[in-house]
């Protein structure tokens, strides 16, 4: 984890630098999200939004760090002698991912780059609303008695393609974090992710 932390301290100070071969993008994008739970998994639906810097390194190498913003949802309901109970799982990230990438000039205008790299998270907030009939009640994953863990850390990899300012990218995120404090309880996360992105 030190390691993680030392590489984005570097890749902040290159871009504290100002260093004038670095390359802005904001995008969105799908991510849904897998919670594996010992032998069984929740499938969420999953959103994102962000912005990153890519900093050459040399000819064709380069490191993009940046910060986005995910949320994780799922809902499900079940209806017992007329009496309907749902529940809505609602997660909110912040996620830092550090993608060293290479990248392939087909020509002037496209381009398709390979990323792999490591991508730090933290829940911001995550909760269930059950509704019974007419009440409801709310539970906190991260509340004082939680055994929830906010902290993740992904290994993610994929692709880029690039034409003029719009890049078309995919990948996939594997969590390496136990995210349940309990002992008997194993919680891994992962997913794919897709987005369009547009070069400032």
């Amino acid at each position: 984890m030190k390691k993680v932390f030392a590489i984005v301290a570097l890749v902040a100070a290159m871009f504290v630098a100002g260093n004038v071969q670095a390359q802005n993008m904001v995008y969105v994008g799908y991510a849904p999200e897998t919670f594996t739970y010992n032998n069984y998994s929740n499938n969420y639906q999953g959103f994102m939004a962000g912005f990153s810097k890519n900093v050459a390194i040399s000819k064709g190498f380069g490191v993009a760090a940046g910060a986005q913003f995910r949320m994780n949802t799922r809902s499900e309901s079940t209806t017992i002698l007329g009496v309907t109970t749902t529940a809505k799982d609602n997660q909110f990230l912040i996620d830092v991912p550090v993608l060293f990438n290479y990248s392939i000039a087909i020509n002037r205008d496209l381009a398709i780059t390979p990323f792999v790299g490591p991508m730090i998270s933290f829940a911001v907030a995550g909760n269930t609303k059950t509704s019974i009939g007419s009440s409801s009640s709310t539970a906190d994953w991260y509340g004082n008695n939680s055994n929830m863990n906010r902290f993740n850390l992904y290994a993610a990899f994929g692709g880029d393609i690039r034409f003029n300012d719009f890049n078309l990218f995919a990948g996939y995120r594997l969590g390496l974090v136990d995210l349940n404090k309990d002992n008997n309880v194993t919680l891994k996360t992962n997913g794919f992710f897709v987005g369009l992105g547009f070069s400032l």
